[in-house]
Formats: C-alpha cells, sequence, structure tokens
C-alpha cells in the first residue's frame, strides 16, 4: 500500500498546483497516508449497527430484525456492483497497457503514452480504493448477518415459525403501534403544527388498526411508562 502512495505521489510530483514543500510532505508521510486509506472506517462498525435498531427506534426483535435484513441487503446489493466495477477497472487497466505497447516513438505518441501512463497509476490506485471499499462492504454484510441470527434465534426460542419472522407484515401492526407511541412523546417539544397532527394521527391510527385486530389489551401489558403517557396524551 505504501508503494501504491508514493507511485501516486511521483505521477504529480512535476504537476505546478502541488508546491514542493507540500510534496516534500506528502512524500515523508506516505505510510501515515497510506495507513489512513487502510483504516478510515466506511459505513458502520457494529456500535453503529446496533444504535441502528435501537429500542427506541425498533421496539420489537420482528421490527429490529426486518430493518437488519433491509440493511444488509443494501450492503449486499452494494457489494455486488463493486465486484462489477472491479472488473471492469481491470479491464480498463488491460486496455491501457494494450494501448501503450502499440505506441511508437513519434513526438505525438511519447505525449500520449505520459497521459496514458498517468492514467494508468490511477486505475491502479482506483483499484487499490475498490478492494478497500469492499473489505468494509464485507464487514457491513457479516456483522448484519450476525444481528439477524442472533434476533430470529430469540424469536423462534418464543415460538415464532420462520414464515412469521420473514413476513414483514406479519409483525408490522405491533412493531408500528410502539414505534408510533414513541415517537409521539417528542410532540412535548415540538411547536410546529404540521409535525405534531403528523404524530398524533399516526399514533391515533397505529392504535386503532391494534384494536380492531383484538390485540390492544395483549399489547397495552408490555407497554413502557412513556408508551403508556403517549396513549394518555391521545386519551385511550
Amino acid at each position: 500500500m505504501n508503494e501504491l502512495v508514493l507511485s501516486i505521489v511521483n505521477v504529480v510530483k512535476n504537476v505546478d498546483v502541488i508546491k514542493k514543500d507540500d510534496m516534500e510532505f506528502l512524500v515523508q508521510n506516505s505510510k501515515s497516508l497510506s495507513k489512513v486509506m487502510e483504516s478510515t472506517y466506511m459505513w458502520r462498525t457494529d456500535y453503529q449497527k446496533h444504535s441502528i435498531i435501537s429500542d427506541f427506534n425498533y421496539p420489537t426483535l420482528h421490527g429490529k430484525f426486518h430493518q437488519a435484513i433491509l440493511e444488509q441487503k443494501v450492503q449486499f446489493d452494494q457489494s455486488m456492483y463493486l465486484a462489477k466495477d472491479f472488473e471492469m477497472k481491470k479491464l480498463e487497466i488491460e486496455d491501457i497497457l494494450l494501448d501503450i505497447e502499440e505506441l511508437t516513438d513519434s513526438k505525438r505518441d511519447m505525449i500520449v503514452a505520459k497521459k496514458k501512463q498517468i492514467e494508468l497509476q490511477f486505475n491502479q490506485y482506483e483499484l487499490k480504493n475498490m478492494q478497500i471499499a469492499m473489505d468494509y462492504r464485507m464487514k457491513e454484510v457479516k456483522g448484519w448477518q450476525v444481528i439477524i441470527n442472533d434476533l430470529q434465534k430469540v424469536m423462534e426460542s418464543q415460538g415464532l415459525s420462520e414464515d412469521i419472522i420473514w413476513s414483514k407484515s406479519n409483525g408490522e401492526m405491533a412493531a408500528t403501534f410502539f414505534q408510533s407511541l414513541n415517537n409521539l412523546g417528542g410532540i412535548k417539544n415540538s411547536t410546529d403544527g404540521a409535525e405534531r397532527n403528523n404524530l398524533l394521527s399516526l399514533a391515533l391510527f397505529a392504535v386503532q388498526q391494534v384494536k380492531n385486530s383484538g390485540r390492544y389489551e395483549e399489547l397495552l401489558k408490555i407497554c413502557n411508562k412513556e408508551q403508556l403517557e403517549a396513549l394518555g396524551l391521545l386519551g385511550v
């Protein structure tokens, strides 16, 4: 990696836009810059993953599970597109190398060769960045898999079937009920009339749906203090 940073620095060392002392700094700190490239965390740490599916945002295990599989799908999709881009970039590099081989010793071709060399170096630099990005994409995919497995085991231990666990609609009503009550707590600090009406209407809709399903008493028993206060605000 350090060699790659140095190679890019060497490509731009004669570029007028970078001052001599700044170029010396880049050369002297190439090892540190290489470490920065590898260690600057992309996307989310495990701590951040768990914060996304916090009890406030996703009060039920089912809700947490479906947000987790959504997050994993996004990262998996992006890793597949990145793999495609990586292969296309490799082909671009091969194409540039062939172009360089075919150039003659004419003055014009020598200029073209210099351009191709710069293009080649930066393509190799981009290729390395893609490798780093793929490492972090896969950290995301694997990290979410651990969370998904843990949530699924708990729900299975509670007697939920695989069909119920993997069907978003089966747990959506309860999840929305608790989530809307959590969000309603913020109405006390809101001076925005449209926001207040939106929070109230969403909560009232969720409560009504639960009542219509006959599950209100069941879910009421597991409401926390803040959720009970939110029901009080609704006059329920």
